[in-house]
């Protein structure tokens, strides 16, 4: 591999890299070189001589994705972990904060900084460092995006424009991206704003004159016309993003966090059709995350708490519980969240939830006590998949992210229960209630088991899809899923990213592999 225009930043596969061939689905590829910019500039070196090359590219973050989609089939690894910087923060005439961070910043480094408010700021320009004065004096920031895995880099949530346990109130990561840096397939960089590149009967002109065209049939109110937004959750197949600008909000004034424990799942499903069809006021005090875990989920956090350790500030809970459900209130009235809250109280005792089994904290501390609790729900299957994986290593993670949009909760529980029990699988059934998005994760014995799995949820990909949901909501499509839209229509949203693909990426170097039946 030749690498003299990239400065000697391409090195060739050797063994200490061997955990780049992996990500969190446990599933493993192979390449040939790997490289770790730190900055724009070697991205867009590295990325010249590649393609000068025709060396396929895959890009990495974290590797905490759970569909294969950093996983590399062949070509380089272009591996964004060190460029973690925080570039400096705006503000606008509205007096709205924006941060912008380097791709490989994870969501628990981006947190801190914004809580302590120490950054690096050697290299802020003069509007940046005004910015932070303002920062420092204005009410605590946030990013609203929550996805569980807090190690997840940023790049990688906006690559799958995740969804988070707060994705009910204030929507997926793309929401909160306000611009993005976009090196392309001829190693260019393109700055990209929300609004500025928009689909008109389906064309949209890029800077440097090149225009893309899509099917304006495909560009409906349900797929964005913003060129950002399809960029966002593209899984780098059309480019790799080298910053970001992130949208801030100030953080809520009060926040409760609550977990409501059921004898029964049904009772569980009562309750949340209750909070779901409650009268909702006009005040700014809400409910932001309803999140359901079943009683297989409860048994696995149960057996990763005492066999690791980590939750060691987590209460314990009876054994005899078959159901939770995780909530968050946020507010800037105590009065409101206060009456919410005693709301919810008496509607999940109605419910049958007994008062002295509920948890209940309040203030940003105490509620990272109970997200510990719920961000556990992944871990702990992951925790036992690999206990799988030590008897046969062709296992991999089998789970669900299948968002219905109409139904009821509980059609929706009663088939995956029913279909996981007449093949004689366990799974544990954990997500967002709110928006009848379940993730089911499969937990096999054997190989045979495994293969089982796999078979039940392309069963499910047809039912979901035949009933008008997605079989895709969060975490992509990857290398894992993509077989899924082999028996099924391919979404709109994958037909618009197909068309600008065969444009932006004719020969196919950007994530070889990823999203599309055919690579």
């Amino acid at each position: 591999m030749k690498a003299e225009k990239s400065g000697g930043l391409i090195q060739p596969l050797e063994e200490r890299h061997r955990d780049y061939f992996q990500d969190e689905s446990r599933t493993s590829g192979i390449a040939e070189s790997i490289s770790f910019p730190k900055n724009e500039a070697q991205v867009q070196a590295i990325v010249k001589t590649l393609l000068e090359q025709q060396q396929p590219i895959t890009v990495q973050g974290s590797r905490t994705g759970i569909t294969g989609g950093a996983v590399p089939v062949c070509g380089h690894i272009l591996n964004l972990s060190k460029m973690t910087k925080v570039m400096g923060l705006e503000l606008d005439n509205e007096g709205k904060f924006s941060i912008r961070v380097q791709p490989g910043i994870s969501l628990a480094e981006l947190d801190q900084q914004l809580y302590s408010g120490r950054f690096d700021r050697h290299s802020w320009d003069q509007n940046a460092l005004s910015a932070l004065e303002a920062f420092n004096k204005a009410d605590r920031q946030f990013w609203p995006p929550d996805p569980s895995e807090r190690s997840a880099s940023i790049g990688g949530i906006a690559a799958n424009n995740s969804r988070g346990i707060c994705a009910h109130h204030y929507g997926p990561a793309g929401h909160h991206i306000k611009r993005i840096h976009v090196v392309d397939m001829n190693g260019r960089i393109h700055s990209i704003t929300r609004g500025q590149f928009v689909f008109a009967q389906g064309i949209c002109p890029l800077p440097g004159g090149t225009i893309i065209r899509v099917d304006p049939a495909n560009l409906q109110p349900e797929s964005p016309n913003d060129l950002m937004d399809l960029y966002l959750g593209s899984e780098g197949m059309l480019g790799v993003i080298t910053e970001l600008t992130l949208s801030l909000q100030a953080l809520p004034r009060e926040l409760w966090g609550i977990v409501f424990f059921f004898e029964a799942p049904s009772q569980a499903v009562d309750f949340l059709q209750a909070i779901d069809q409650r009268q909702k006021n006009e005040s700014d005090t809400d409910i932001v995350a309803i999140e359901f875990m079943d009683q297989t989920t409860l048994e696995c956090i149960r057996e990763y708490k005492s066999e690791t350790g980590r939750l060691r500030e987590v209460p314990a809970w009876d054994t005899r519980l078959a159901a939770a459900v995780y909530m968050e209130i946020h507010g800037n009235h105590p009065e409101e969240v206060e009456a919410l809250s005693e709301w919810l109280l008496e509607t999940a005792a109605e419910c049958g939830s007994d008062p002295d089994t509920t948890w209940a904290f309040c203030g940003e501390i105490e509620i990272e006590r109970l997200r510990l609790f719920r961000h556990a729900a992944p871990e702990a299957v992951n925790h036992l998949i690999d206990k799988a994986r030590q008897v046969d290593s062709r296992i991999a993670k089998l789970g669900t992210d299948m968002r219905l949009r109409n139904g009821s909760l509980s059609e929706m529980l009663e088939m995956y229960g029913k279909d996981l029990q007449a093949r004689g699988l366990k799974a544990a059934i954990f997500g967002h209630a709110a928006d009848k998005h379940f993730h089911v994760n499969i937990l096999p014995q054997d190989y045979q088991q495994f293969d089982e799995g796999r078979a039940l949820m392309e069963d499910w990909a047809k039912k979901i899809s035949a009933m008008g949901g997605n079989i895709t909501a969060e975490h992509g499509v990857g290398k894992i899923k993509k077989n899924l839209f082999r028996s099924i229509p391919l979404p709109v949203r994958l037909k618009v990213i197909r068309s600008l693909k065969r444009q932006l990426d004719p020969n196919g170097l950007w994530n070889p592999g990823n999203m599309l039946n055919s690579d």
